[in-house]
């Protein structure tokens, strides 16, 4: 970490308003490296995420992704809730919840035209799609940031 920004993070704590400061000039920051270089921003948010929710999707993150969906009926967003989907999670020993969440509604998103409503294959895929002893322990994260990134 830069010396000096540790330096200012330190100093800072304790006074809400310094702290609101600092954050406001790194997202300040953040929205240029954005604009200007858009692989160095989504490095450094992917970062920044996993130092606090490891490769996966926190709840807020995953419902905004769920949110963005284009389903192939021609809605968009959630078909099931996230509390819906945390009920089955339980259910099934699915620690992830919100990568769960988003797997259930991306499959039905993406494949409710092959699957219908039986919940049962939705199950089935989301654990094998998960579960798939090939991929990184964050694929569903990295996945999808992969989409977002094109």
């Amino acid at each position: 970490m830069h010396k000096r920004f540790k330096h200012y993070l330190e100093e800072a704590q304790g006074s809400d308003v310094k702290e609101q400061e600092l954050t406001d000039i790194v997202c300040d920051a953040l929205d240029e490296l954005r604009m200007h270089c858009p692989r160095l921003y989504w490095d450094t948010m992917y970062k920044m995420h996993c130092a606090v929710y490891g490769p996966h999707f926190d709840e807020c993150l995953a419902k905004k992704a769920v949110a963005k969906m284009k389903n192939v009926d021609g809605t968009h967003g959630e078909y099931w809730t996230y509390e819906q989907t945390s009920q089955l999670a339980e259910q099934q020993g699915i620690k992830h919840k919100a990568d769960w969440y988003y797997v259930m509604n991306m499959l039905h998103s993406d494949y409710s035209e092959i699957y219908g409503n039986d919940i049962n294959m939705y199950i089935r895929v989301a654990k094998a799609y998960m579960n798939d002893p090939d991929a990184s322990e964050g694929k569903v994260l990295d996945v999808w940031l992969a989409q977002m990134i094109e």
